[in-house]
């Protein structure tokens, strides 16, 4: 019989919940229980998911048999959470962002080398049917040297901002540690290192109250250029991201639709997430997370891509704060 990583859940909700039933279907995991500040998401987590309630957090890390933790709380909330459970000897799997601010994620990381644990950041994002195959025909050289990327994320999300921890930027990081993290990331792992060369943002509306549509350009060590146009305030809402190469491009439409290219000669194809037939992505990031752990695999991203994204928002924000013209 394979081995199994036990591991506890600390936060129940959404994502922690939606984590959790993923795990479950992973033979690499055991999950050994949950615990939430809630003391009643504590309980309807672990009826839900059929798995044991932690009273305390002290009880989780205490637990000897419990290898790992997933870390699904609210981002503020996450450079304690992962310095007390690295501390208590388990690994991490923590959902982005990494932290709120790139000394937060280099705390973690400081922490993680110390006590010779591994932390892996839920840049999931990367694992999305057309947003793997884009990656795997750029590796594969279909379209040439990247020469620009543009990447745009749309849509009308002010309700999942209005209320709760996301709603208070101090707890959330507003738009671009909670959400466009993902575009961040997806930015650096299909060009490398990358700057930003200019950002603004507007908040037309009062509330929330942080930056609710945005616009930044990079460059990347090797020259190519990038852009990335992200907002909550889109009616129509819209993914889109386009990869121009010296031999052709890749575009793709995000989470549905198709990824296709075109070549200069005109050799071309179109992808439905169907036929890439990729495994469910959370399920797929706590798999490899898991062997990670248990057999020293390679993880598809870790504490320090999850630092970068963060590092790359926080100078994103920056440029808006000195509202440096164009």
């Amino acid at each position: 019989m394979e081995a199994t990583l036990r591991v506890g859940l600390i936060g129940a909700g959404g994502i922690g919940r939606y984590l959790a039933y993923q795990a479950k279907g992973v033979s690499e995991i055991t999950l050994t229980g949950v615990y939430d500040a809630n003391p009643e998401l504590t309980q309807s987590a672990a009826q839900e998911l059929e798995i044991p309630a932690y009273p305390t957090l002290s009880a989780l890390l205490e637990d000897e048999s419990v290898q790992a933790v997933i870390v699904a709380t609210p981002p503020y909330t996450h450079r304690e959470l992962c310095e007390q459970a690295l501390q208590a000897g388990k690994h991490v799997f923590l959902e982005k962002p990494m932290a709120l601010s790139v000394a937060d994620c280099d705390a973690i990381l400081q922490a993680a080398e110390r006590t010779q644990r591994r932390v892996m950041v839920g840049q999931v994002l990367r694992l999305f049917p057309l947003f793997y195959q884009a990656k795997q025909w750029l590796d594969a050289g279909v379209i040439g040297k990247p020469l620009a990327v543009a990447i745009r994320r749309t849509g009308n999300e002010r309700e999942l901002f209005a209320k709760g921890w996301r709603a208070d930027v101090r707890q959330s990081g507003g738009l671009l540690m909670e959400m466009n993290v993902h575009e961040l990331d997806y930015l650096r792992w299909l060009l490398g290192t990358v700057r930003v060369v200019a950002a603004q943002g507007i908040q037309p509306f009062a509330e929330p109250s942080f930056i609710q549509h945005w616009h930044a350009l990079f460059v990347s060590e090797t020259g190519a250029v990038a852009q990335i146009e992200a907002g909550m305030i889109d009616p129509l809402g819209t993914y889109r991201v386009s990869i121009i190469g010296e031999q052709g491009t890749i575009e793709h439409t995000g989470f549905g639709g198709t990824v296709r290219y075109k070549t200069h000669s005109g050799e071309e194809q179109t992808l439905t997430p169907e036929e890439i037939n990729t495994p469910e992505p959370y399920q797929w990031e706590l798999r490899l997370f898991a062997r990670g752990v248990l057999f020293g695999e390679p993880l598809p991203y870790d504490g320090t891509d999850g630092r970068e994204a963060v590092a790359l928002a926080e100078a994103c924000l920056q440029k808006m704060n000195t509202r440096q013209e164009f």
